[in-house]
């Protein structure tokens, strides 16, 4: 049997009942984080142009987009909310991997659901994004970064967790499943040029990705069958996406438990996941009394893949907020002088600070270990030297935001209130949370969708 088998009859079988504890409070989190995430970007750069392109093919009606604008069929609707929730690189990453997960899973599940089952009962819901969230890391830790094409494993990976989610929730039989699956593998696609180009198109991927999975899904629902050997074929994921390197055996180990959510890593800053250890150590730099004027020379030494996602030059004159958003000199530099990384501090104007601008330019050096694991996050080295011929040297072997390191409540709510306030809501942490943890006990997913409209 093609793997596509194995994954269609576990998350169509799977109950609220068989979830921990522990994978429904980190289900529930998830939850409460990327709604956050999607409400502060609804009024990022390139979605109003992208809701008024779209808004040419449908009327308003269908599902919602978040944020107080509107509806839109089920499919752009989506796409938007799959934008907005990833505009800020504020959401969710398996480190391991890395890719985004609730980024793909909630948007499609959400918009599908909306237009089918609105009243759906809330533990339903949390078992669909448990089954897809988990699908997604799975398919990603199996194969990730061991193919060598430059594929956005967010995206290849991300959107078979989609599918597998909106299948759990339709209550789907498991031929249907491998179908939509199937039908998924023909519109898979994703390069990581986007970033390396620093190009606003890098928030539009998962969206496209996501918009595609609704097709899928309502092809696969009508009784159009797709490729069944999705995985395992000549042509299937593995030897497409993945250079035929993928770990096919642990893909299945464990997997009726859904226990990969828990180790989700929910990001304290609104910017890439591999700049976030240095964040973690400039920050320290910060508390020791340190500032930019303080410090005549910082060296960064990280893995090469951090080199190589956010270890470029930082221009001044030339970088865009993506940029911004992928450079560990600029973020380094934000949080030496301002104590703390914040969505405000990647606008036009405060990716413009001059001062800011010319220490990451001039007075960071980054540079690959190569004694470092290729692909890791961790250990991250700072050596800094002071104006004052100091010399310091800090270390971090764990991200914050990690499971090592997982956000406490306070600080989950903390990041919800700064994200709804930068998206200027109308609604307030203790709502959004409050209405996320009522679907534990059954409350229809409906009452947050309101809530998001």
């Amino acid at each position: 049997m093609d793997l596509a088998q194995h994954l269609a009859a576990n998350a169509t079988s799977r109950q609220y009942a068989q979830l921990s504890p522990a994978t429904i409070d980190a289900t529930v989190d998830g939850l409460i984080d990327s709604l956050a995430c999607a409400l502060a970007g609804a009024n990022s750069h390139g979605l109003n142009e992208a809701r008024k392109a779209l808004g040419h093919w449908g009327g308003n009606t269908g599902s919602s987009i978040w944020g107080g604008f509107g509806k839109a069929p089920a499919p752009f609707a989506a796409f938007l909310n799959a934008v907005s929730m990833h505009a800020l690189d504020y959401d969710d990453t398996d480190d391991k991997v890395p890719l985004h997960a609730n980024g793909l899973v909630l948007p499609g599940l959400m918009a599908s659901m909306e237009q089918d089952s609105p009243e759906c009962d809330g533990r339903e819901f949390l078992t669909a994004i448990a089954v897809g969230v988990d699908g997604a890391m799975r398919i990603g830790r199996a194969g990730g970064p061991k193919g060598s094409r430059g594929w956005n494993y967010s995206v290849i990976s991300g959107s078979v967790g989609a599918v597998l989610a909106i299948a759990r929730q339709r209550r789907w039989k498991a031929e249907t499943t491998v179908n939509a699956l199937g039908h998924q593998l023909t519109q898979t696609a994703g390069s990581l040029q986007s970033i390396i180009d620093g190009s606003m198109a890098k928030r539009f991927q998962p969206a496209q990705m996501v918009k595609n999975v609704l097709f899928s899904t309502a092809l696969a629902e009508a009784g159009i069958n797709g490729p069944h050997n999705v995985f395992e074929g000549k042509a299937g994921f593995i030897n497409l996406y993945q250079d035929g390197k993928f770990d096919l055996e642990n893909v299945l180990k464990g997997i009726e438990t859904c226990a990969l959510v828990e180790d989700l890593s929910l990001k304290p800053y609104p910017a890439c996941r591999f700049t976030h250890a240095p964040i973690d150590l400039a920050l320290e730099m910060h508390t020791r009394g340190l500032r930019l004027a303080d410090v005549r020379q910082l060296r960064i030494k990280v893995s090469g893949q951090a080199v190589n996602m956010v270890g470029r030059k930082y221009d001044l004159q030339t970088a865009g907020i993506v940029d911004a958003q992928f450079s560990i000199a600029y973020t380094s530099a934000v949080a030496i002088e301002r104590g703390a990384v914040l969505i405000s501090d990647f606008t036009d104007s405060a990716i413009r600070d001059e001062r800011i601008g010319h220490f990451a330019r001039d007075q960071i050096r980054i540079e690959a270990d190569d004694s470092l694991p290729f692909l890791g996050m961790t250990p991250v080295f700072f050596e800094a030297e002071l104006n004052n011929g100091e010399r310091i040297a800090l270390s971090t072997d764990v991200v914050s935001g990690a499971p090592e390191k997982r956000l406490s409540a306070d600080q989950l709510r903390a990041k919800v209130v700064d994200c709804l306030q930068y998206g200027q809501s109308r609604i307030n942490a203790d709502q959004l949370i409050s209405t996320v943890h009522e679907l534990k006990e059954g409350a229809p997913v409906s009452r947050l969708l309101t809530l998001l409209a």
